[in-house]
């Protein structure tokens, strides 16, 4: 009956140990930094930038020092073949963002980025989210948009 009871302690040991705390990943582009949204980890950072994917088809990345002028950055997305599908201003936290929304073909597959533009007296930026999800939910207030994350967290160090 003791050896019953020491396997017993033993599986339960071994659960309790498994079972870890998630902690959020932050990441560092200055002069921000923000919470990595669940599912993504970083493929690559430096100064001005922040990839990270999830999978194949779905990615996000923060870049920094984005031109105020986005009619001529809509402009290049629209001569690289993307079509632009929506263009809208929000608000969302107080912070006053521009939506760019494109879709673009690649190796067959329908890609969907939306950009959002935040233009700061700390320094421009812009969130991209990349999808093959038509269905994708750009509002902020979505809990499936790995953008709210970035927006909920970010700070100026």
């Amino acid at each position: 009956m003791k050896f019953n009871k020491v396997i017993i302690l033993l599986i339960i040991l071994a659960l309790i140990a498994s079972v870890g705390v998630v902690v959020a990943e932050d990441a560092t582009v200055e002069p921000y930094t923000f919470t990595i949204p669940d599912g993504y980890t970083i493929a690559t950072s430096d100064d001005t930038t922040c990839a990270m994917q999830k999978d194949e088809f779905n990615a996000i990345s923060f870049a920094t020092g984005v031109s105020d002028d986005l009619e001529a950055a809509k402009q290049t997305f629209i001569d690289q073949g993307k079509t632009l599908l929506q263009e809208e201003n929000m608000n969302y936290n107080d912070m006053d963002i521009v939506l760019q929304a494109f879709s673009t073909e690649a190796g067959g597959t329908t890609l969907y980025v939306y950009n959002y533009v935040m233009l700061s007296a700390d320094g421009n930026f812009v969130v991209t989210v990349t999808t093959d999800d038509a269905d994708f939910d750009a509002d902020l207030n979505s809990q499936d948009n790995p953008a709210a994350t970035i927006f909920d967290t970010i700070q100026v160090n």
